[in-house]
């Protein structure tokens, strides 16, 4: 029998229009029927390794309704770089996001997000932690497994970046323990402390085969995948990770031409000693999978070796961090009420790029604003190697 297991959020009520929660005694709680399994604890991720034994399931129903509460949905990119955007009245500055990717990839309003909010996140994530230490994650089927570890590595991420916002570069930041953000041990598990890139390179990376779980993983910057608006699950996980991956792979920060050479984002070159030992075909092989007719056949007409284009580190919310005054008297004491210029400023940037999207209304480019997590593609369900 399968058992199942489920993450449930009692007493908090999240508000629309700012990510704000009403108080709550027992903010996450969880529940399962699953008998816990002992295991000692151990200093290598090797305790990690998958071994599938049981037919337990997990679900993700509270982590499904904090994503639609945080993400901002950018829509597909435009495969054109943004102007620099206009300066406000009565300076020279250009203030907020000035990067030329700055219209692609998903955002989280991290300037919206209040603290009770990012503690409701971080509650979660420790939830996620509380039953790895009482399941072995490692038994459960391949696809649960993978699940599980994308979504903890994003709401660690996420709650990292809330505790030191506003900044306007999160990988910059350094975590409790000193160490840079990606390396800073966030929490520990079966007695082995993990920091965001254990849980991406020495787990994942070290024990999945298809390139396509790079995507799945939330960097906090502009360069990075984009984050989705839905959970990854058992069942949805392989379709997820194309779906992101499509998106990537035709984006401007994920690959473009100049001069006929082809650049490709570092997030390819950092993935290489696990899924394209020959960097140039591989990469290419990889990225042409994916990609659409035209873009695909803009990457054949390349020559010469593939280059790692420079990496986006800006934050990937909606002001670069930025706090904005309404005028020079203001005096700073809401970031959200500071921030406005600037959030409206992006939604006007938005809304022009959806026009434009309407308007060219050909090229393969769909605007999908939500995944169905139910989708009945043959896909979904498919394990993921």
């Amino acid at each position: 029998m399968t058992r199942n297991l489920a993450l449930s959020l009692t007493g908090a009520a999240l508000l629309l229009g700012s990510v704000t929660a009403a108080s709550a005694q027992s903010p996450l709680t969880a529940r399962t029927t699953a008998t816990p399994t002992v295991i000692q604890p151990s200093s290598s991720l090797d305790i990690f390794t998958p071994r599938p034994s049981r037919r337990t399931t997990l679900e993700y129903d509270v982590w499904d309704e904090l994503l639609k509460e945080m993400v901002f949905y950018s829509g597909p990119s435009l495969r054109k770089t943004a102007p620099r955007p206009a300066n406000f009245t009565g300076t020279r500055v250009a203030h907020g996001h000035t990067s030329s990717y700055r219209l692609e990839g998903n955002k989280i309003v991290f300037e919206s997000m209040e603290e009770e909010f990012a503690g409701i996140v971080g509650s979660y994530a420790q939830d996620l932690v509380d039953i790895a230490n009482r399941l072995d994650i490692a038994s459960l089927p391949r696809n649960e497994q993978l699940a599980f570890w994308l979504n903890l590595h994003n709401a660690l991420a996420i709650k990292s970046i809330a505790d030191v916002y506003p900044r306007s570069k999160p990988s910059t930041a350094k975590g409790p323990d000193g160490l840079p953000f990606h390396d800073s041990k966030r929490v520990t598990i079966r007695g082995v402390a993990l920091s965001l890139r254990d849980i991406r390179e020495g787990i994942v990376y070290a024990n999945w085969k298809n390139p396509n779980v790079i995507y799945g993983f939330f960097h906090g910057d502009i360069g990075g995948p984009s984050i989705q608006r839905a959970a990854f699950t058992g069942g949805n996980v392989g379709g997820l990770l194309e779906f992101i991956g499509d998106e990537y792979a035709n984006s401007m920060r994920g690959y473009h031409s100049a001069n006929r050479t082809a650049r490709v984002s570092k997030l390819y070159k950092d993935a290489a000693p696990w899924f394209f030992p020959d960097f140039d075909a591989d990469v290419r092989r990889h990225l042409i999978s994916l990609q659409r007719p035209e873009v695909a056949k803009d990457l054949r007409k390349t020559a010469g070796p593939v280059r790692v284009l420079a990496y986006e580190t800006s934050i990937a919310d909606l002001t670069r961090g930025e706090p904005m005054y309404n005028s020079p008297s203001q005096v700073q004491t809401n970031g959200s009420q500071l921030a406005r210029p600037l959030i409206q400023q992006a939604l006007r940037e938005q809304a022009e790029k959806f026009r434009e999207l309407r308007k060219r209304g050909q090229g393969g480019t769909v605007i999908i604003e939500d995944i169905d997590t139910t989708d009945p593609d043959k896909r979904v369900g498919a394990e993921v190697e």
